[in-house]
């Protein structure tokens, strides 16, 4: 069991708070940083204390997430507001920071190595396998779903009350982590929260909707181009994609964009593992894993090229070309398909 009084008394105490995620946030990280912003800004309007609230971004958020950053929430952006020569200048001024959906500094750019030096103050919130010593109160359990739950049981250990786009927030994060509740990290108590969430307003046809059936063309003839990339290997088992710098530049696609493509190759039913290689501006290539066997654990695959995530969804960044990234994935993955005779 967690126990949330640490954190709890962490926010309730404090009078500076910076709220922040993982580069390239995904709905889980967006929804768990909107529904912290929003709740603690209103219980220190209800106990009439003054608090000042930021949310540090640390990447572009897509236009599916957008909807839950309400207009009177103060945003900063990485590379505007808060840069490499001004962070500790910038983050020093908070009482508390507040880090979610990660604890990998390499996840965190420049934010990530000033977390490691200060030794207080640093609240993580997270539920991956993997990730580095920052914070010196955390909420981690890997046996959820996604972060938002465990916000979202933060928040019912504190008597917090969950309403309107709070809890569109967390239902987003909690929906899109778990694939719309289809992946295997979703649980009897996933459900029952979603539930619990829908009870307080939130429509499910709405979400849906606005999360995956509201993307823009150029993602559409992204994810076409990527298809064709489509190699199928050790019989079937294994779909390799691609994603190139000239593709996203011919399609209109922006890099927001390309979140959640690696599963497009898991319709084919003889795909155990997905892969999917992302030419980086800089040269370097960002490999996303996917697994739907619990006999081929990605999360391991990733860790071995200093990546980490889960045994069913990881992520790892590769200084070298995509030929060169490709070839030690496969080589890696190759051998576990084949031992388990799929």
């Amino acid at each position: 069991m967690i126990d949330f009084r640490p954190a709890r008394e962490a926010i309730e105490k404090a009078q500076r708070i910076l709220i922040t995620s993982h580069v390239r946030p995904d709905g889980d990280a967006v929804g768990s940083v909107a529904a912290l912003a929003n709740m603690i800004t209103r219980i220190a309007k209800q106990d009439q204390r003054d608090c000042e609230v930021q949310v540090l971004l640390l990447g572009e958020v897509a236009e599916q997430y957008g909807f839950v950053l309400s207009d009177d929430l103060a945003i900063w952006m990485l590379g505007r507001e808060v840069t490499a020569e001004n962070v500790a200048e910038k983050l020093d001024g908070f009482d508390l920071v507040i880090v979610a959906d990660t604890r990998a500094v390499n996840q965190l750019p420049i934010v990530g190595e000033y977390l490691l030096k200060r030794d207080k103050g640093v609240l993580v919130i997270d539920h991956h396998l993997t990730g580095d010593e920052i914070g010196d109160v955390r909420l981690i359990d890997s046996s959820v779903g996604a972060t938002g739950e465990i916000v979202y049981q933060l928040s019912q250990e504190s008597g917090w009350r969950i309403a309107g786009t709070t809890a569109q927030a967390l239902f987003m994060a909690i929906a899109t982590d778990t694939g719309w509740f289809r992946f295997s990290n979703t649980s009897g108590a996933t459900l029952r929260r979603a539930g619990e969430l829908v009870g307080t307003g939130v429509v499910p046809e709405k979400m849906y909707q606005r999360l995956f059936e509201s993307f823009p063309p150029e993602r559409m003839r992204l994810v076409a181009r990527v298809l064709e990339t489509m190699e199928l290997r050790c019989g079937g088992r294994l779909a390799v994609m691609t994603i190139t710098n000239q593709m996203l530049k011919e399609t209109g696609a922006k890099r927001i964009h390309i979140e959640n493509i690696v599963n497009e190759s898991q319709q084919v039913a003889s795909v155990v593992v997905s892969l999917l290689m992302v030419e980086q501006e800089d040269g370097a290539t960002r490999c996303s894993l996917r697994s739907r066997s619990d006999d081929v654990d990605v999360n391991k695959i990733a860790k071995q090229f200093g990546g980490g995530g889960h045994a069913r969804a990881a992520g790892v960044t590769i200084e070298e070309s995509m030929d060169q990234a490709r070839a030690k994935l496969v080589a890696a993955i190759e051998p576990l398909i084949d031992t388990n005779n799929y």
